[in-house]
């Protein structure tokens, strides 16, 4: 299973030693931005090497490369890594796993997710019910737990938010 996650754009370049800048809003930063870790950039397999965060971006040398002129072609491009080297806690999943899920409120189902929405502050989950649309925030409050096997978030209160 070779499934890719998009984890972020490169936007642009940084100072002239060969650094990638990259704008990103993956929620498990910490678990892919690391050296050592392996990305796909324009279907090129490549390795983190260096990394380091400057105001909101990463800063990434790739490959070890120290040349300004061997980077340039990756400006624009989405950073992908494998779903499989992303190594999550046993309760955890990726937002983006919550896409299509069926939402279960006690013994009810409210609906399915069709979309995820970040922000710096909270992130949400776009709920289609009955032709209605509505939002549930990605907290403990109204978050229970996300079956990643049966493809279920269990929420709590979340009716409540039905308008």
């Amino acid at each position: 299973m070779n499934e890719l996650v998009c984890i972020g754009k490169v936007i642009n370049f940084f100072g002239i030693k060969g650094e990638l800048k990259v704008l990103t809003n993956f929620d498990k930063k910490e678990l892919v931005y690391k050296v050592g870790m392996p990305i796909k950039i324009k279907e090129e397999d490549l390795t983190i090497t260096s990394i380091r965060v400057h105001k909101n971006y990463y800063l990434i040398r790739v490959n070890d490369i120290n040349d300004i002129n061997k980077i340039t072609k990756y400006i624009g491009y989405n950073i992908y890594v494998k779903k499989e080297d992303i190594i999550l806690e046993e309760d955890d999943y990726l937002l983006e796993e919550l896409i299509g899920a069926t939402v279960i409120e006690g013994n009810k189902n409210i609906g399915k997710v069709t979309e995820i929405y970040t922000s710096n502050y909270n992130n949400y989950v776009k709920v289609l019910y009955n032709k209605k649309s509505f939002l549930i925030p990605i907290i403990k409050e109204y978050i229970i737990k996300f079956d990643r096997d049966k493809k279920i978030l269990y929420t709590n209160n979340a009716l409540s938010l039905i308008i």
